[in-house]
């Protein structure tokens, strides 16, 4: 492929993120590869490799607004005036939501491994942070335990994903999508009754 000189590395980078999160609405990332992004962009690989770093870095970055989106979602409702438990709940359900309506770029978030030695980039972990944070903040509310908060976090957080999970794939052996948000809010409810006694 020739080289093109028609767009900056910000408009390349711009390009490619499109191209991929254009994808993921459609397929799941593993039937992309970095030829085939290259070459729906009209670029050469060694050039995307040369914007991003590694095609790694390329799925990261989408994984990160990947991430920027999900806590949008978040936040844009809860800015009300909820109880903790009201916000745990929203969380739970907007997850849901989320991962229902995003399908391949949230597994991607899941799925994509980085090689062994490469450590997630700290603009990476931030935006994970940033997502816990949401949760321990409710849970503070709750509880005068604040040592356990973040333990309490990930555990809302990988039950609520593990149902998540297995509903989206077809796997909660229900006939309606709606049983999965009764999970999600008993689950809360239960989980975190308990813990905050």
């Amino acid at each position: 492929m020739a080289r093109r000189k028609d767009h900056t590395h910000d408009e390349i980078r711009a390009l490619a993120l499109e191209a991929l999160q254009l994808h993921l609405q459609q397929q799941p990332a593993d039937t992309m590869s970095l030829r085939k992004l290259a070459q729906a962009i009209g670029y050469s690989p060694a050039t995307l490799v040369n914007v991003f770093g590694s095609y790694d870095h390329l799925l990261l970055s989408v994984s990160a607004i990947t991430l920027d989106r999900l806590a949008e979602s978040l936040v844009h409702q809860s800015d009300h005036e909820l109880t903790a438990m009201q916000r745990l709940q929203f969380f739970g359900k907007t997850y849901l939501q989320f991962a229902q309506q995003n399908t391949y770029c949230w597994q991607l978030l899941f799925e994509h491994r980085l090689p062994a030695g490469d450590e997630i980039p700290d603009w990476q972990q931030q935006r994970i942070d940033q997502l816990f944070a949401m949760i321990e903040q409710a849970l503070v509310e709750l509880s005068s335990d604040a040592e356990n908060v973040r333990q309490a976090a990930r555990t809302v957080w990988a039950s609520v994903h593990g149902i998540c999970t297995l509903s989206l794939g077809d796997k909660l052996f229900s006939d309606s999508l709606s049983n999965a948000d009764s999970m999600i809010e008993s689950l809360i409810h239960h989980y975190v009754i308990s813990w905050a006694r």
